[in-house]
């Protein structure tokens, strides 16, 4: 059986590996130059790999008998994740006008710029990326919960020792 924090570091690798094959599937479409949305989604892709390989590999690489530098931790981490939400839901909603709401789809139709594989990869960006906000979403709910539970317990250690 996995424990709280080996399963958090499991997610965090899969979310890893999401955001990895997300970034890697959008550098397909255009060249990077020309789509400041393109770049803004892999770069937020990239850097929340980053992040989660980070905290996923200090689970087995770092460990502290006191529980307070574990806590402090956990609400660094909080902040972090909610950060990586914050942007990847400004990512999702550029690429969604980008594609979609774009003006040049008055004039043109998008099909004709991109290929088939293109559309398709964008489509997939878009998956990946919700997919990414709502694993996030989960491992911050989760992690609040340890987090609360972790704070009421200390004060109980705290009460008990007065």
């Amino acid at each position: 059986m996995l424990s709280k924090k080996e399963f958090v570091a499991i997610l965090l690798l899969v979310i890893a590996l999401i955001c990895i094959l997300n970034a890697a599937s959008f550098g397909n479409i255009v060249p990077t130059t020309t789509s400041y949305y393109q770049l803004a989604q892999q770069s937020a892709s990239a850097s929340t790999a980053y992040i989660c390989v980070i905290y996923a590999l200090s689970t087995w690489l770092y460990h502290s008998n006191f529980s307070e530098p574990r806590q402090h931790i956990r609400i660094v981490f909080l902040a972090m994740l909610l950060i990586m939400i914050i942007t990847h839901i400004a990512v999702l909603v550029l690429t969604i006008i980008d594609q979609y709401f774009n003006e040049v789809d008055d004039s043109i139709n998008l099909t004709e710029i991109h290929t088939n594989f293109g559309m398709t990869c964008r489509l997939l960006t878009i998956v990946l990326t919700t997919f990414t906000i709502v694993l996030l979403v989960v491992v911050f709910i989760y992690l609040c919960i340890i987090t609360v539970q972790k704070q009421k317990e200390q004060a109980r250690r705290r009460e008990n020792i007065e």
